[in-house]
């Protein structure tokens, strides 16, 4: 664990259409549809993912992804 209590995930680029289906498997919804991002919200409504509209997606935003998403069991999109 880090110094500011996070996991030292290491992600990979990705698909966007492959993060979506993860999101969607595990019961994340969309909030919003809006502008350059899709905003995804956890099943517990409390945390949220900005998700770029590119087709590949960095290994910085996967990561980011993961760690906000701290309600969903490990490994849920890797």
């Amino acid at each position: 664990m880090s110094r500011w209590g996070r996991f030292l995930v290491v992600a990979k680029p990705m698909r966007r259409r492959a993060i979506n289906q993860a999101l969607r498997r595990a019961g994340c919804a969309v909030k919003s549809d809006g502008g350059p991002h899709t905003t995804w919200q956890c099943p517990c409504g409390q945390h949220t993912a900005d998700i770029p509209r590119h087709v590949d997606i960095s290994p910085g935003v996967v990561r980011d992804t993961i760690n906000r998403m701290t309600c969903l069991p490990r490994g849920w999109l890797q």
